[in-house]
């Protein structure tokens, strides 16, 4: 701790800025007092701002005390209570319409994937077939005009026809098979 004497130099004008508010105050040891008490009277300039400060405040303190009126604080928390209602209806007018923003954006988006997939699957696409050549086996030919015999027997006749249907792609087949392939329409 630095104790000052009299007899040490002079105080700056920061040093007084810093301590005034404490010194107005009277907060202050007395050696810091004295110290700045002869600021005072040396610096003109920190003089009037010290007497500035102290005719405001002696303003301030004389002015009348304000009360508020009666009923004020229930006046104060009934506007208060309808401000709050007021943002909170304003708070989910903006959640509502932000929330119809992201199903619009969401169902363009939606409407567009599935106008590009559509057009894909309208384009025109040319099927052409390879040339076959059909020649007759030279085995039997009785066992392609009559059905084969685990297929007479798997299709009763109280069974619906898709399911026949299903049970004749699986079944044996005696033709020339052919392959199809996409091809375009010039060569």
């Amino acid at each position: 701790m630095v104790v000052r004497t009299l007899n040490t130099a002079a105080m700056d004008c920061r040093e007084f800025r810093e301590k005034h508010f404490a010194f107005v105050d009277d907060t202050l040891s007395g050696i810091e007092v004295v110290g700045l008490q002869m600021h005072l009277n040396e610096c003109e300039r920190c003089a009037r701002q010290d007497a500035i400060v102290r005719r405001s405040l002696m303003a301030l303190r004389s002015l009348p005390c304000i009360e508020p009126s009666p009923g004020f604080s229930e006046k104060l928390q009934k506007r208060l209570e309808e401000a709050r209602a007021a943002d909170l209806a304003a708070s989910h007018l903006v959640r509502s319409r932000k929330f119809a923003a992201v199903v619009m954006v969401t169902s363009v988006v939606m409407l567009g994937y599935i106008a590009l997939s559509l057009k894909e699957v309208d384009a025109a696409r040319h099927i052409m077939l390879p040339p076959v050549v059909a020649t007759l086996p030279d085995s039997d030919t009785a066992s392609m005009t009559t059905p084969a015999p685990a297929m007479v027997a798997a299709v009763p006749a109280g069974l619906p026809i898709w399911t026949a249907a299903m049970f004749a792609e699986q079944a044996p087949v005696h033709f020339a098979s052919t392959d199809l392939l996409l091809t375009s329409a010039t060569r």
